[in-house]
């Protein structure tokens, strides 16, 4: 297909109606109850890997090796030899960029894990299944790339994965566009599963939660769908430098996040909520804070994401802001260091202005999901009112 766009679009025409097909497909997907994802995101999970570890096994076999990106690195980007503190931050920054581009998928998890048949269910996966495959999708694209720098060393590195397909399909026969066609609908499906689930679904859940009265969970997710096209995604993705600045500003804003959550939920309130007030939508439930918002969260959070400001927009727009490398390395720290001042404010606030309801519980099992320490206490009578009796709102 003939290229229409100016190179400064970031794609070309054939990728843009690639995209647009692919918005398309995704759209009746959206209207779906987010349970009826789960055989399909299973089955493209399986179809997935087979294909992941197919292409892995090809590269070395052809290559008979790890590839030069392996064996010298230096020489095929033409930079120097990373050592002492260079290499240290370096692998800070890429460790915490890694960390806050799943940081969403983190903070997002009990979208997906009241589903769960079981209170323990939702653990295996997030121990287990999601270090595991993290580790090891990185491992097989990191030796593939090396791999098809050493048998295309005319093409940059190809890190992209549809950059490799394409050279694959480019430099081979008949039989490789075979190969191609089939492994770019395993990775599709895996992509149309994750875009539709981690993205418009979660997405559509945090809108549904904050506009109850105009929106739920699918009209949340179109909202998303058509902001995902608006931000213009090519861009972020046209160059290995800003990908890598895109994902770490998740590390700037929901480090802070997962900080005043983790803080919250363990700390100061040792695991225990009253499960009927977080569903009073009024100044009756000890949630409802000041209109519905804890003043205190806001407060902590933008102190947590301030010191990795600077930085990040010098990261973002190394052109137009320029700082010390010191603002740089507080970058680099971002995750952790929002984390850990966010998490610590949150604390504080709430140590000096205690909000309403810490660390108690509901007396009577509105929703039985007591264990067995809660029924003997409901047994024995309890120090509290019911909650539903003292609020006159019925729930018995």
């Amino acid at each position: 297909m003939r290229n229409t766009f100016s190179p400064d679009i970031g794609m070309e025409t054939h990728e843009f109606v690639a995209f647009i097909i692919f918005w398309i497909l995704c759209c009746p997907i959206l209207l779906l109850k987010p349970e009826r994802y789960r055989i399909p995101a299973m089955v493209s999970s399986v179809i997935v890997t087979v294909a992941a570890f197919s292409i892995f096994i090809w590269a070395l076999a052809k290559e008979r090796g790890p590839g030069p990106l392996y064996d010298n690195p230096e020489a095929v980007y033409g930079v120097e030899h990373l050592h002492g503190s260079n290499l240290a931050w370096t692998m800070v920054r890429l460790i915490v960029s890694h960390v806050g581009a799943w940081s969403g998928g983190s903070d997002a998890s009990s979208d997906f894990s009241r589903y769960a048949r079981k209170q323990g269910d939702q653990m295996w996966g997030q121990v287990f299944a999601i270090p595991l495959c993290l580790f090891g999708s990185n491992v097989l694209g990191i030796f593939a790339t090396s791999c098809a720098k050493g048998f295309f060393p005319d093409e940059k590195p190809l890190w992209k994965l549809y950059d490799l397909l394409e050279a694959i399909q480019r430099h081979g026969g008949p039989g490789a566009r075979a190969a191609v066609f089939f492994a770019a609908f395993a990775f599709f499906l895996s992509q149309l599963c994750v875009n539709v689930v981690a993205c418009g679904v979660v997405g559509g859940m945090d809108l549904a939660a904050l506009f109850p009265r105009f929106i739920n969970i699918r009209r949340g997710s179109v909202v998303i769908a058509i902001i995902g096209i608006c931000i213009n995604p090519w861009r972020i993705l046209n160059t290995a430098n800003s990908f890598i600045s895109a994902i770490s500003a998740f590390s700037v804003f929901l480090g802070p996040m997962s900080g005043i959550m983790l803080v919250d939920y363990h700390l100061l309130r040792g695991r225990q909520l009253k499960l009927s007030h977080l569903f009073l939508p009024s100044q009756a439930s000890d949630y409802w804070f000041w209109h519905g918002l804890n003043w205190r969260a806001p407060v902590a959070w933008v102190l947590g994401v301030f010191p990795s400001m600077p930085g990040f927009c010098a990261s973002v727009t190394p052109n137009a802001v320029v700082v010390s490398q010191s603002w740089i390395r507080v970058y680099y720290l971002s995750w952790i260091l929002g984390c850990a001042i966010s998490g610590s404010v949150h604390l504080a606030l709430s140590n000096i202005w205690s909000p309403p309801g810490v660390g108690e519980v509901d007396v009577i099992d509105v929703y039985e999901t007591h264990g067995r320490k809660e029924v003997d206490e409901e047994a024995t009578g309890g120090s509290e009112k019911d909650v539903g009796e003292s609020d006159g709102m019925g729930y018995m």
